[in-house]
C-alpha cells in the first residue's frame, strides 16, 4: 500500500462522537484524514442493517474525499459495504483465512510488540499497528503501553512494513512517533472529541 496513507489515520465510531457522527466523520474526511476506519464497538454500538447503512454513507463520504475507507474486525460488513479494506487484531479472523474480496484490498493488523510480532502472518498484511505508545482512554483493552522505544523497536525488527503508531496520540507526541520509526499515527478521541474538528485534524498536519 501507499504508506502515505498511514500519514493521519482516524478511527471512529457512532459512539465516540457527541451528536452526528457523519457531520465530523466529514469535516475531518474534508481537512486532511488520509485513511479512515470505521471501529464500532462498546455500549450501543449499531448492529445489522443500522451499522449497514452508517457504513454505507460513511463509504460515500470517503469516495467524495478520495480518502480510503477500511472497516474494523467485520470482513462480512467490509465486504457487503465494498470497503477498501479490512483492520484486524490479534484476537480477530487470522488474514489468511479472510475471503479472495480482500485479495486487492488494503489489509491491518494491531502488532503491539515483538511477542504479538513472533506470533503473527504477515503474509497478507499490508500495515500494522502497533501500540499503544502512549496512555490512552478510547480503548479499554488496549493493553501495556510500549512508548516510543517500543515503536522504534518494532520498527527495527519489521524493517520496511507500513507501521501506524496507536494510543494516547496528541498534537503535542505525534511527531515524536514519527521521528521514531511510524509512517503516521492513528486517532479516535483527538479528533472526535475536539470542539473544531477541521481545526484538530490540521494540528496533526
Amino acid at each position: 500500500m501507499d504508506r502515505s496513507r498511514l500519514r493521519l489515520y482516524f478511527i471512529c465510531g457512532s459512539n465516540n462522537v457527541e451528536g452526528n457522527p457523519l457531520l465530523v466523520i466529514e469535516a475531518a474526511l474534508k481537512n486532511g484524514v488520509t485513511l479512515f476506519q470505521l471501529r464500532e464497538k462498546g455500549e450501543y454500538a449499531l448492529e445489522g442493517e443500522a451499522l449497514f447503512d452508517f457504513a454505507s454513507d460513511i463509504k460515500v463520504l470517503c469516495r467524495k474525499y478520495n480518502v480510503p475507507f477500511i472497516i474494523n474486525d467485520e470482513p462480512e460488513l467490509a465486504e457487503n459495504v465494498g470497503a477498501d479494506g479490512i483492520h484486524l487484531g490479534q484476537d480477530d479472523l487470522d488474514s489468511s483465512l479472510l475471503s479472495p474480496y480482500f485479495d486487492d484490498k488494503i489489509i491491518g493488523l494491531s502488532v503491539a510488540d515483538s511477542r504479538e510480532l513472533e506470533q503473527s502472518d504477515l503474509g497478507k498484511v499490508d500495515y500494522i499497528g502497533t501500540g499503544p505508545v502512549f496512555t490512552t482512554p478510547s480503548k479499554d483493552d488496549a493493553g501495556e503501553v510500549i512508548g516510543i522505544h517500543g515503536l522504534e523497536e518494532m520498527r527495527n525488527l519489521t524493517g520496511d512494513m507500513p507501521m501506524v503508531a496507536i494510543g494516547g496520540i496528541t498534537p503535542e507526541n505525534y511527531q515524536e512517533c514519527l521521528e521514531h520509526g511510524a509512517d503516521g499515527v492513528s486517532l479516535i478521541s483527538a479528533i472526535a472529541g475536539a470542539q473544531d474538528v477541521g481545526g484538530a485534524v490540521k494540528r496533526f498536519l
